[in-house]
């Protein structure tokens, strides 16, 4: 194998490496997203399978072709080189770097390996999946951590017709909207979902209760699933790693395995019994004093969250709730919303 050749592809072997690692780190310890982090791994796992292909039709590793100190480019630098700001920024460079470096060891190793180069080829389609994934949804995620006010909505509960409750509850300044409908069959809960989803548009992050093909199709921001419903990990494969994906919880052994099962969120309770969940028993408030102790995600309590009950539940150290009937069955539901954020801006000291 020429020289130079073996140089190009054991540079951008590093290269490539490098970037892999910066972004499995940026999902590991800043998104906290466990599926997206073990996609990462095994991605970079590929990736060293590929270089073994190259360092076996070379015939030697590519290590020993490298000269740095013969290298005209290690004295070329760019001011952007050393500016970033963010972490965001960090892994936007090194997703561009990862595949700048895919397609020259895809060309370069075309004339050492076809096996290897193809490998880089699919490698580098992956990762420009993986760049719209990190990125897009890095921003719904941060909206959910941020999150105070999840409010549900199922046209029985409700005070008006869903589209209106819709943008009442955009008026009092709700954080997160989910439509859950049981007892409605997938035909129909499509039309008014979909209808649903447009009206929200992105004043609100708007997610599907349990049916992840609806979401899909109506390009829901996610999806919330309770404790019988597919498993984390089905639904995670139909709606992507660039959605939101929520579970209930009812004590800290489901919490646990929800953090493990890759889940943006979850659910705690039903904190007092409530009507919407009468096959669920009540977990009262000692679940709440966990999670604010000891939940490595965002959290909502849930479970009959009114303006009796919400001083206790804040008291026991929750910063977020979901509701259901108390806002959405109110004669204004835009005024009610609106106070129920203000109690928990107020709890937040914001």
């Amino acid at each position: 194998m020429d020289a130079g050749v073996g140089r190009v592809l054991d540079v951008n072997i590093n290269r490539g490496q490098e970037g892999l690692r910066v972004c499995e780190e940026y999902a590991r310890f800043i998104l906290e997203n466990p599926a997206l982090s073990e996609l990462l791994k095994s991605l970079r796992h590929r990736f060293i399978s590929a270089e073994k292909i190259l360092t076996e039709s070379a015939g030697k590793g590519l290590h020993t072709f490298r000269d740095t100190a013969g290298d005209v480019g290690t004295q070329i630098t760019i001011s952007s080189e050393s500016s970033r700001s963010t972490p965001e920024n960090v892994v936007k460079a090194s997703i561009k770097r990862l595949q700048e470096a895919l397609r020259v060891l895809e060309e370069y190793g075309k004339t050492v390996s076809v096996e290897a180069a193809a490998e880089f080829e699919k490698i580098r389609y992956q990762s420009y999946d993986l760049e719209k994934t990190m990125l897009s949804s890095d921003g719904l995620r941060k909206r959910i951590k941020d999150a105070k006010l999840y409010v549900i909505i199922t046209a029985e509960l409700a005070s008006a017709p869903p589209l209106t409750v819709v943008r009442e509850l955009i008026n009092g300044g709700v954080d997160v909207i989910q439509v859950r409908e049981k007892n409605m069959e997938d035909g129909a809960f499509y039309q008014q979902a979909l209808m649903m989803r447009q009206v929200c548009g992105d004043n609100a992050v708007f997610l599907v209760n349990d049916r992840p093909h609806i979401a899909k199709l109506i390009k829901a921001d996610g999806v919330h699933t309770g404790q019988g419903d597919l498993p984390a990990n089905l639904v995670r494969r139909l709606i992507g790693h660039d959605k939101i994906l929520g579970k209930s919880t009812s004590s800290p052994e489901y919490a646990e395995a929800a953090l493990r099962d890759g889940v943006d969120y979850i659910g705690v309770g039903p904190v007092y019994p409530t009507n919407t969940k009468q096959h669920r028993e009540a977990v009262g408030l000692e679940y709440v004093k966990w999670a604010a102790k000891n939940a490595k995600m965002p959290y909502f309590c849930i479970g009959s969250v009114n303006r009796e009950t919400l001083p206790g539940i804040l008291d026991a150290g929750a910063r977020a709730v979901a509701v259901c009937t108390a806002i959405i069955g109110a004669k204004d539901i835009a005024a009610e919303a609106a106070w129920y954020k203000e109690q928990l801006m107020q709890v937040a000291g914001e």
